[in-house]
């Protein structure tokens, strides 16, 4: 329509064509002007949509790069441990399974082929993770400590006063708190003191880390106190663990987790091989 009235208006006289072409312009202005905000609402979409999806994979990048950063951690703490443990523990693992009813236990990715054995215990850089429950060819399942039947020989850091710690079946929110019990009426613990493994009953050896005191419970026993304990190891945290082998676990690990210094996480090139050593069940056997 627009071109035909152009070329109406080129053969009529200047006066009546100027006079129609005003009445154009006027008509068809409106529709020029409603194209241009239509372009510009179509550009401010799409600069939008393109930088939502920018702002999506940034953010993506932001959670992997944590999840990865935490991995790295776990695996430089667990190369530092075996480079002070040295010998007599097998490396793994932990698998978390999603199925209900499966929360106090792991799968570890070490069965009976790399020398894992039913009751052994299984360590992480922070302290008691549980105790091996059944062992396949190429798999174990572990038992942590929320579970009722779980129970450490334990003791203070300073050795005076012991006792055993065990699963805190309380309400929802405490349900992953442990207890240290049976420990003598005369031993009063401040908060904060640094529970580990005392090395009896033979499945975790002496001074590995169990929990800290955050307070007395009140208890029907008068002869005998109980304390609630903050874990040092979570099991939802578990990633990279150790099995400890029989001959480990007699000598005790109570070096590797004194206070090394700023550097004691950092690992060394030489501890590859002994974690490529115990990986093939030999760490422990020609010990």
């Amino acid at each position: 329509m627009a071109l035909l009235g152009a070329l109406i208006a080129l053969a009529l006289p200047e006066a009546t064509a100027d006079s129609v072409a005003g009445v154009m312009r006027r008509g068809l202005l409106p529709l020029v002007r409603v194209q241009e905000r239509a372009e510009v609402i179509r550009d401010a979409l799409t600069t939008r949509d393109s930088n939502a999806r920018l702002a999506d994979s940034i953010a993506l990048r932001a959670l992997q790069a944590a999840a990865l950063d935490a991995e790295n951690t776990r695996l430089r703490g667990l190369l530092a441990l075996g480079e002070r443990v040295q010998w007599g523990f097998i490396p793994g693992e932990a698998v978390h399974p999603s199925a209900r009813g499966d929360a106090h236990t792991l799968v570890l990715s070490r069965g009976a082929r790399d020398g894992v054995t039913p009751f052994s215990g299984v360590i992480a850089p922070d302290g008691v993770v549980g105790v091996v429950r059944s062992v396949d060819p190429a798999t174990s399942v572990v038992l942590t400590w929320p579970h009722p039947d779980l129970r450490v020989s334990a003791m203070t850091s300073d050795g005076d006063a012991a006792g055993i710690v065990a699963a805190h079946l309380g309400v929802v929110g405490d349900r992953f708190l442990l207890e240290f019990r049976g420990v003598p009426f005369r031993s009063a613990l401040d908060s904060g003191a640094v529970i580990v493994s005392s090395g009896a009953g033979g499945v975790f050896p002496r001074g590995v880390p169990v929990g800290v005191v955050l307070r007395e419970i009140e208890t029907s026993e008068g002869w005998a106190r109980t304390y609630l304990l903050r874990p040092s190891v979570h099991p939802a945290d578990v990633g990279p663990v150790m099995v400890l082998l029989p001959q480990r676990r007699a000598l005790g690990v109570e070096e590797a987790y004194r206070p090394q210094g700023p550097t004691a996480a950092l690992p060394a090139l030489r501890t590859m091989p002994v974690m490529e050593s115990a990986m093939r069940g030999d760490s422990g056997g020609s010990r």
